[in-house]
C-alpha cells in the first residue's frame, strides 16, 4: 500500500508538471514559435554562409591559378619571337607587371580566401620583379599583417629580402630576428637564421660563422646545418 501510494504520488506530480508544460506553451505559444523560427533562419544562414564560402575559395583558387599562369610564364632569350600559342615575356620587368595586376586583382575579389591572401603576398613579389619598390614594400607589409601566419611569414621574408637588396639591413634584420623568434610551417627557425647569416657574411663575417655555427648546434640533423656547414668551410672555420 505504501509502495502504491509513493508510485501514486510520483505519477501525479508527473501529470501535474505535464499539464503546467502544456498550459505554459499555451500561453507563449507566439514566443514558442519565433524561437524556433530563429533557430531555423540561424541554420539556414550557417548552410548559406558554408556554401558561400565553398563557391567562394573555388573561385578563388581557379583566378589564382590563371594569375600563377602568368606570374611563372617564361622569359624569352632576346631577340626571341613570341609563341602565340605559349604565354611568354620580353623581359622579367613586362612579366612582372602583368603578373602583379592579375594577382592584385585576385587579391582584391578575393581577401577572405587563403587564395586571395597568397595572391596579396605574391604581388609583392611581383612588384619586385616589375622594379616597383615602393609598391613591392607597400604590397608585402600588407601581407605581412595577415591573420594566416603561415602566408605571412612567406611575406615577411620576402620584405626582409627586399630590404637587403635596397640597403637597409637594419630593418631587415630586424624581421629575420622577428622570424627566428616566430618560426612557422612555412619559414622555419633554421631558414631565417641562415638568411640572417647570408646578409651578415659581407659586413659582418664574425657575426654570420656566430649564427651558422648555432644552427648546427641547435639543429644538427637539419638541412640548414649541412647548409651552416657548407658556408663555415668555405670561410675556413
Amino acid at each position: 500500500m505504501q509502495s502504491y501510494t509513493r508510485r501514486q504520488l510520483k505519477e501525479d506530480k508527473f501529470a501535474k508538471g505535464a499539464q503546467e508544460a502544456v498550459h505554459w506553451a499555451t500561453e507563449h505559444r507566439p514566443l514558442l514559435l519565433w524561437g524556433i523560427a530563429l533557430v531555423v533562419i540561424a541554420a539556414l544562414a550557417i548552410t548559406g554562409i558554408l556554401l558561400w564560402s565553398s563557391r567562394q575559395s573555388e573561385r578563388a583558387n581557379a583566378a589564382l591559378g590563371k594569375a600563377l599562369e602568368v606570374f611563372t610564364a617564361p622569359v624569352r632569350p632576346p631577340g626571341a619571337p613570341a609563341d602565340p600559342a605559349n604565354k611568354s615575356f620580353a623581359s622579367i620587368v613586362e612579366r612582372g607587371k602583368e603578373s602583379e595586376k592579375e594577382l592584385k586583382a585576385v587579391a582584391s575579389q578575393f581577401p577572405h580566401t587563403s587564395a586571395g591572401k597568397m595572391a596579396e603576398y605574391l604581388a609583392g613579389t611581383a612588384a619586385i620583379q616589375a622594379g616597383d619598390n615602393s609598391g613591392a614594400e607597400q604590397q608585402l607589409k600588407s601581407a605581412a599583417d595577415l591573420s594566416d601566419k603561415n602566408i605571412a611569414a612567406l611575406a615577411k621574408l620576402a620584405l626582409a629580402n627586399f630590404y637587403c637588396t635596397i640597403n637597409r639591413a637594419a630593418d631587415a634584420a630586424t624581421i629575420y630576428r622577428g622570424l627566428v623568434d616566430h618560426p612557422t610551417d612555412t619559414v622555419s627557425k633554421g631558414e631565417a637564421q641562415l638568411q640572417l647569416a647570408a646578409m651578415y657574411e659581407a659586413t659582418d663575417p664574425k657575426e654570420a660563422a656566430t649564427l651558422y655555427q648555432q644552427i648546427q648546434k641547435e639543429s644538427p640533423a637539419s638541412p640548414a646545418a649541412q647548409i651552416a656547414a657548407s658556408k663555415l668551410a668555405s670561410q675556413g672555420k
